[in-house]
């Protein structure tokens, strides 16, 4: 009897750590809030590929577009918090919203930071009717400029190309009529066609029109030169300590076990230093990061301030 005993509690110990990977080992889900095909989608697959590798464990992209954002968010807060489904979270997502809607939930109480996968800054592109091949230039232009004469493009009101733009302009001290579109698509076009003079645009939607003659690069949003833009400055260098990136990071659900955290984060971290990841993240705009959740927590409450000067100047109020 007491062998028996002893063989089942043998038996017992080994089944307590296969459990445990056997959890550990459920398919892991990225929500996006976006639709398939745009720069999240993008970056989360890229992500994806190496991270199911890194974890040795399946990991889906599941875009969930609409309403800002807020069908995903609400998706994520509807499933359990135990470590298999993560968020993308932006700026739009965990700051921009809750200032100007009012929500049932805090986003940034709501969801914990993991990393932050990647940031990008925006581009300034203008078109070639305009007289300026730099950003001192495009600023001297404008200055000289009745306030309805020149327009800026967006891709929607509130959105990050429509807030970095009124940030910049306040600084500046500009006054530039706002022409918001429905997505960056269409914002391109109209830039490419001459219908409006200016776009902060993500550098994948106008880097590849940059050799095509209709429009020049002026800055890019971010604290450093892009690898793949080196000859165009920052918009630091003219206007000093102006710098504002979007970005977009992992989040779990408030109650996950820290545990799942820091395994999804310190994976993360290794993948960003890795030679080939960087580059495929470089060729679409990105520059990865693949910080700690505190660290990227200290981000988000910086970030947060910038963001909501940006508002303030665009006008936005709570609706």
């Amino acid at each position: 009897m007491t062998t028996r005993r002893n063989a089942l509690l043998a038996v017992g110990a080994l089944a307590v750590p296969f459990v445990a990977r056997s959890q550990n080992l459920r398919p892991l889900r990225i929500i996006i809030p976006f639709p398939a095909g745009g720069i999240s989608d993008a970056m989360a697959r890229i992500l994806a590929t190496r991270l199911s590798a890194e974890l040795g464990r399946s990991v889906l992209v599941d875009p969930q577009p609409g309403g800002s954002g807020l069908i995903a968010a609400r998706r994520t807060l509807n499933v359990p918090a135990d470590g298999t489904t993560l968020l993308i979270i932006s700026p739009t997502m965990l700051i921009i919203l809750p200032k100007t809607m009012k929500l049932e939930f805090d986003p940034i109480e709501e969801f914990v930071p993991v990393t932050n996968i990647g940031s990008n800054p925006l581009v300034l592109g203008v078109h070639k009717s305009v007289p300026a091949n730099n950003l001192r230039e495009f600023i001297q232009y404008a200055q000289t400029q009745p306030a309805s004469a020149l327009t800026f493009a967006s891709g929607g009101a509130g959105t990050s190309t429509h807030l970095v733009a009124e940030l910049f302009f306040k600084r500046a001290g500009l006054k530039l009529v706002h022409v918001p579109y429905k997505g960056g698509a269409p914002a391109v076009q109209d830039l490419l066609a001459g219908h409006v003079q200016a776009y902060f645009g993500n550098p994948a939607e106008l880097i590849t029109h940059k050799d095509s003659g209709n429009i020049r690069l002026l800055a890019s949003s971010g604290e450093t030169r892009m690898a793949e833009l080196p000859e165009v400055q920052t918009l630091g260098e003219v206007l000093s300590g102006l710098s504002l990136v979007t970005w977009n990071g992992l989040g779990f659900r408030k109650g996950t076990p820290v545990a799942d955290i820091e395994r999804v984060s310190q994976a993360i971290q290794r993948i960003s230093k890795e030679p080939e990841y960087i580059q495929s993240m470089n060729k679409i705009g990105v520059t990865p990061v693949g910080n700690t959740p505190e660290q990227f927590g200290a981000a988000i409450r910086r970030d947060r301030l910038l963001w909501n000067e940006a508002i303030d100047s665009a006008g936005i109020k709570q609706s």
